[in-house]
């Protein structure tokens, strides 16, 4: 089996789970070869995997020149399976694939903004060219099907699989540079400042818990000092104990010091990559109860599950973990063990690779 992905892998901590994946493939016998930008960090992981590396990645979504070389690349190599990750490498490849053999897999890592009323989702995602998307979470394939009622729905679900064992060597961060005593009990919140993150109700959470218990609150991420955020900030008792830590290119460590991670979205979720790596360092997780956080929370075996903008349910689950840590312990350890089980790197390559023999079939 002779494969083609094209993506972007200059990051190394986003982009682990699917760089993984396609190691993982190369190891059981799949040929392999990566489109990507120059100055990949995963470029020597995957040429030690046997793999090729190119660093031609498409870098318009509408140039001429870059479609025939992708194009050009597919009949000499005569790959079998095109694997697309992103907007400018699906719209070339699309055009590329035309009249050839090829079959073609797209990506989808959220759900929404998908519409067979829109002209422009027959570039992508509604192309008749595409044979299959792969879904991260089933909220997502859901969303997509209702797109595809008039015609063959292409949607396959599959999770984008992680290994704990990948954050076993993960050292905790020391936060007293950002004012957090060393052993304080710390709640960590890992998310880029959007409305359906929905930070407004994590500060009302921390200034209830506060009013009960010391707790400090790590909140890591772009664009936190909005006015509203700020002015909530300034009129809670718990204003020493928040810490906007801004963007961190590697939070893990940051996690790994930590208790407990928390989630307060109320909607727009895919598989919560950030969610995933907190459980597997070993944190307890809090989320508001909605699609893709289910996903990674199934149960309250495996954390502790609110009401999206319950902030009373929010504090009663972190002031619980809090008063009793046998019980977050035990939550921990379900959550970790769940990723090991049931989100595992293995199944994501054992089923990618399923979907490839089916269509190839």
């Amino acid at each position: 089996m002779k494969v083609l992905v094209v993506s972007d892998y200059r990051g190394t901590v986003s982009v682990r789970p699917e760089a993984e994946m396609f190691i993982g493939m190369a190891k059981a016998g799949v040929q392999v070869d990566i489109l990507t930008y120059p100055e990949t960090e995963y470029e020597a992981d995957f040429r030690k995997a046997g793999m090729r590396v190119m660093t031609s990645h498409p870098k318009t979504k509408f140039n001429k020149q870059e479609t025939r070389f992708l194009h050009d690349l597919l009949v000499k190599e005569q790959y079998q399976v095109l694997h697309l990750y992103n907007s400018r490498a699906t719209i070339h490849g699309l055009k590329a694939a035309r009249r050839l053999p090829v079959k073609v897999i797209l990506y989808r890592g959220y759900a929404g903004h998908v519409h067979w009323y829109d002209p422009t989702a027959y570039f992508k995602y509604l192309h008749p060219r595409v044979d299959a998307i792969i879904c991260i979470t089933r909220e997502i394939q859901r969303a997509l099907q209702r797109q595809f009622w008039f015609r063959r729905d292409p949607t396959v679900w599959i999770s984008k699989g992680h290994d704990p064992e990948w954050y076993k060597g993960i050292k905790p961060a020391n936060l007293e540079p950002f004012g957090i005593p060393s052993g304080a009990f710390t709640v960590i919140s890992v998310a880029n400042n959007r409305p359906f993150k929905d930070i407004p109700t994590l500060l009302k959470v921390a200034r209830a818990v506060s009013e009960q218990q010391n707790v400090y609150w790590l909140l890591v991420g772009n664009g936190m000092d909005t006015d509203t955020n700020l002015k909530l900030l300034a009129e809670s008792p718990a204003r020493d104990h928040i810490i906007f830590a801004g963007f961190q290119p590697n939070p893990l460590p940051l996690m790994r010091a930590c208790q407990v991670i928390i989630n307060t979205s109320t909607g727009g979720e895919g598989l919560n990559k950030t969610l995933i790596e907190g459980m597997s360092l070993g944190l307890a997780p809090v989320i508001s109860d909605i699609p893709g956080n289910r996903e990674v929370v199934p149960d309250t075996s495996k954390g502790e599950i609110v009401t999206p903008g319950d902030v009373a349910g929010f504090s009663q689950a972190i002031i619980r973990y809090v008063q009793d840590q046998g019980h977050r312990e035990m939550k921990a350890r379900e959550a970790r063990s769940f990723i090991r089980k049931e989100l595992h790197i293995a199944g994501s390559v054992r089923k990618t690779m399923d979907l490839y023999q089916k269509l190839l079939a």
